[in-house]
């Protein structure tokens, strides 16, 4: 892969810090953390959609690689992350409507 490509890199993307996408996802989610959460969950939907098309990416691939980053042991991510716990409570709150997580 050549530095103009646009093409995602696999291996890296397989390398990405749980740290730093915990992070970056905090982020995205801030701005909107008030929404309902049925409106949450389907522009969640969208963005994903999107992301899977435009990476041409198999969005079950894609779901795997979350899960992996959110729970598998792994070398690089073998502590519990809570920035990722609080996005999961985040989510217990806001998209199910639940009051206890």
């Amino acid at each position: 892969m050549n530095a103009l490509s646009s093409r995602i890199d696999p291996t890296q993307l397989h390398m990405v810090s749980r740290d730093k996408v915990a992070y970056l996802v905090h982020e995205m989610m801030f701005p909107v953390n008030k929404e309902k959460g049925e409106l949450l969950t389907a522009a969640t939907a969208v963005l994903f959609a999107i992301m899977s098309e435009r990476a041409a990416m198999d969005a079950h691939d894609l779901y795997l690689l979350g899960r992996r980053i959110l729970t598998a042991p792994s070398p690089h991510h073998f502590k519990p992350n809570v920035q990722l716990e609080a996005l999961r409570d985040f989510a217990g709150l806001r998209a199910n409507s639940n009051p206890a997580i």
